[in-house]
């Protein structure tokens, strides 16, 4: 510089001394933005879809703030100088003590049923509170104030959806809630009266529409090759009839209705003769379809109204034992299979037994599994008979195991008067609340007990649009039995009701986010039943003065159940934005409310019967 000012003097110029301005470095800008959303945009999604979304937070000069994000689907193709008329709360994220710098992060959404099918945006509002002070807050969503943004620069990600049509059915899958299918052989599917249960099940469907939708549940079976129509149970009218009538209520959202199909007894000897019971597995394959019967619409497609369903499938028969009855050289018979009916006399030995093993419903949900059973064995040559009942329940809740109730009992006696007594049991929650024993040369025993108790089964998380909540889930409700039994005069005889049960659906609700509102909408009958017995087994040695030694036996097992009926889901309320758009851009432009709700059951009774389980009645002749 001191060159300079030499040069510049011997040239005649002035003295001043001249300087270049050095620039200082601006202040740091506290400030928090957006800078990118990405997702896996591959193709056009749908309801239901699940799409995975990252993004890019930028943090400048702030102190580890703890930060909220609220990402929107926002309908691109909407008019400009307009709301917009279509937007979806996808998301919240909360992130804690935020380092400066750049973070990418993500979150999995599923797509929501959209009523325009088209373009949207991602976008995501930063600090949606303004609870971080900021120095530049034109950057935490799009803003038409934003100079840059105004240029079409602004953080989003366009996708394509579909929407679904006006008027649809959609056929999502079918059950049959054992898992596998028992019938009874055609010899020992006497006695079991006209509302015997030969499958029994539940189909998942969804409805998309403005209004209250019908549709006819059929079903085939096949046999030979061929599908044959089978029967579907109807609750109100209490018969079999060619198709069940399906009432959906609520768009968009899962319906469970369920299934109970009567085999002709021309179907049951067809399938049987094709059974091959050494084989390693046998199956049936069912066929269902939904078929429109609404009056205001038509539905757009009907590909998606048929699913088929297989199923492994076993027999209740009879097979040839090793040993001789020494009676007539017959085989003795026996026993084959899971679950059944049976009547069995050898000559010597009377036996009778009914037992119903059956489950209902989505495990992951609700679920509940119903075992029943009585039996009766007379033994001519040791002058004596038995009588045994009993019955359990359990229940899947959120996939958490319960053993809620069992009770059973059995007695016995001899026409002696030696060895004759009962025993009883009754056990809540796998402890034994009540047992009772009692031996004697004769007795009458009334057994009478209840059990009334709100019980918290199980706790799990589900998202509610963008809420998270944590359900604790339950049952409130009764157990309890009241049975005779006794023996007297030479007659052992048991009648009441071996069990009765009456639990509905109980559930709370946590919210894990700030919102105006959330919780439980229950009302819900998760099981009714009654399983009533009737038996008696006479040993009578006289009749009319002269020597007549016989049995004269009648054993009637019944069951009255309704399960799983109502409805059980969540809801949500939540405060979110409107959405603008103006010189192409989409920016917030008021607060609305919005209510979202996930649905775990809306649905008429998956099983309501009441029903013979076994019927069977007679003498027995010494």
């Amino acid at each position: 510089m001191v060159l300079a000012v030499t040069l510049l003097s011997a040239c005649g110029g002035t003295n001043t001394q001249q300087t270049t301005p050095v620039e200082s470095d601006p202040t740091p800008v506290a400030n928090l933005t957006i800078s990118q959303i990405m997702a896996n945009n591959l193709s056009n999604y749908e309801a239901g879809d699940i799409l995975r979304v990252d993004y890019q937070l930028e943090v400048t000069e702030l102190e580890q703030p703890d930060v909220s994000i609220d990402f929107y689907l926002v309908h691109s193709d909407s008019e400009d100088e307009t709301e917009i008329a279509e937007t979806h709360f996808l998301h919240t994220a909360a992130h804690t003590a935020v380092e400066n710098g750049s973070s990418v992060d993500s979150f999995a959404i599923e797509i929501p049923a959209v009523a325009h099918s088209g373009n949207y945006w991602i976008l995501a509002i930063v600090d949606p509170e303004n609870t971080v002070a900021e120095d530049n807050e034109s950057d935490n969503h799009p803003n038409i104030d934003n100079e840059q943004h105004v240029d079409g620069d602004f953080p989003a990600i366009s996708i394509e959806i579909n929407a679904p049509s006006e008027h649809e059915f959609e056929f999502v899958r079918s059950y049959v809630d054992s898992g596998i299918v028992i019938l009874d052989s055609p010899e020992l599917h006497e006695g079991t009266g006209q509302h015997y249960s030969d499958i029994i099940g539940h189909i998942d469907a969804i409805y998309h529409g403005d209004h209250v939708a019908l549709a006819a549940l059929t079903a085939e079976i096949e046999i030979g090759g061929n599908y044959h129509a089978v029967t579907l149970w109807d609750a109100e009218t209490g018969q079999y009839l060619d198709s069940q009538t399906i009432e959906f209520a609520y768009d968009g959202d899962e319906h469970f209705f369920g299934f109970d199909i009567g085999l002709e007894d021309q179907q049951l000897e067809a399938l049987y003769a094709e059974y091959d019971a050494n084989a390693e597995s046998n199956a049936v394959t069912i066929r269902f379809t939904l078929t429109d019967t609404t009056e205001v619409a038509v539905e757009s497609d009907n590909s998606n109204n048929t699913k088929e369903l297989t199923v492994p499938l076993y027999f209740f028969e009879r097979q040839d034992d090793e040993e001789d009855t020494g009676t007539t050289g017959d085989k003795s018979p026996g026993l084959h299979s899971y679950a059944g009916k049976d009547f069995e006399f050898t000559g010597n030995k009377l036996k009778i037994d009914g037992s119903y093993d059956k489950s209902y419903g989505d495990a992951s949900k609700f679920k509940v599994g119903v075992e029943l059973g009585g039996e009766m064995q007379v033994d001519l040559l040791d002058k004596a008979a038995s009588l045994e009942a009993g019955g359990s329940v359990d229940m899947w809740i959120f996939n958490a195991h319960n053993t809620i109730f069992g009770a059973s009992f059995d007695g016995q006696a001899y026409l002696t008067g030696v060895n004759t007594g009962y025993d009883s049991e009754m056990v809540i929650f796998n402890t034994t609340v009540y047992e009772d024993s009692k031996w004697v040369a004769k007795f009458e025993k009334t057994f009478e007990k209840s059990w009334e108790e709100d019980r918290i089964l199980a706790k799990a998380n589900f998202s509610v649009g963008p809420i998270p909540m944590s359900v604790k889930a339950g049952i409130d409700g009764s157990v309890g039995f009241e049975l005779s039994i006794g023996y007297a005069l030479s007659e052992l005889y048991a009648n009441g009701d071996i069990f009765s049960t009456n639990f509905g659906g109980y559930a709370e609700g946590g919210v894990d986010a700030v919102v105006a509102s959330a919780g439980v909408t229950i009302e819900l009958l998760i099981i009714d039943n009654l399983l009533a017995m009737e038996s008696s087994a006479e040993l009578g040695l006289l009749e009319d003065g002269e020597a007549n030694p016989r049995v004269d036996y009648s054993f009637e097992l019944t069951d009255d159940i309704d399960v799983i009926s109502g409805r059980f889901g969540l809801y949500a309320e939540v405060s979110s934005v409107k959405w603008c758009k103006k010189w192409g851009i989409p920016y917030p432009c008021g607060t609305k409310k919005k209510t979202y709700n996930l649905w775990f059951y809306q649905t008429p009774s998956v099983y309501n019967k009441s029903w013979t389980i076994f019927s069977r009645e007679g003498t027995v002749s010494l």
